[in-house]
């Protein structure tokens, strides 16, 4: 079960494609992820671009995403890396703060920060070094013993780039032992079908544990 008042979703679409016939399948997919988020975030879920500065937040359904993406031309680099920075680096002020509140006497400060699930939609390999940025927030999370699911980070993985596919699964795999770190990455490959048990995944998995390894039907009752 997922309490809605308990989390905030992020989207960041990667408005890039190896191959432009992957760009229908990434707005499917995100608009359908839209429209189930929502049922579990009263606030709607955001969307941030990689090659665009604009964002729209607040959506609630996949028709929104559908008219949002209508002028929107897939291509450029892959910037993750420098992107997540971006999202992430709002995000941590507002813990830092919360921190600061709890060490000056609110002890409730650290409960009013809502979760953040970073999805992010791609179908190639980044173009700059995403791995220390998702390491550095890592080790933050662990210095001031933030809950293990502070923050997630999924990777949907739209096509078969077998370069998307190795560097995500280095990602999801490796990370976690190699910097002594915990484990806040997940990725999922898009086959085009969304069921309940990949949905799951996808909104769970970067942030779950039991999910990211066992996929989606370890929760399903």
């Amino acid at each position: 079960m997922i309490q809605s008042s308990s989390w905030t979703t992020l989207r960041l679409w990667l408005d890039h494609y190896g191959k432009r016939y992957n760009a229908p399948h990434a707005k499917k997919a995100l608009a359908t992820l839209a429209d189930v988020a929502s049922r579990y975030d009263t606030n709607g879920v955001d969307i941030h671009f990689l090659n665009y500065s604009e964002s729209i937040t607040g959506v609630t359904n996949g028709k929104s995403v559908n008219e949002h993406f209508a002028g929107l031309r897939p291509e450029g680099p892959t910037p993750i890396g420098h992107r997540l920075d971006i999202i992430l680096g709002d995000y941590f002020r507002g813990l830092d703060a919360a921190k600061k509140q709890e060490d000056a006497g609110d002890y409730y400060a650290r409960k009013q920060i809502k979760p953040v699930n970073v999805i992010v939609i791609t179908d190639g390999a980044p173009t700059d070094d995403p791995e220390s940025v998702i390491v550095s927030y890592a080790k933050r999370l662990d210095t001031d013993k933030w809950p293990l699911a502070q923050v997630g980070i999924q990777f949907v993985q739209i096509g078969t780039s077998r370069q998307a596919t190795l560097f995500l699964k280095d990602l999801d795999d490796s990370l976690k032992n190699m910097h002594q770190i915990r484990d806040i990455v997940d990725t999922t490959p898009y086959i085009g079908e969304v069921n309940a048990e990949m949905l799951i995944k996808v909104l769970l998995g970067g942030i779950n544990r039991r999910v990211d390894t066992k996929g989606g039907a370890a929760v399903m009752f």
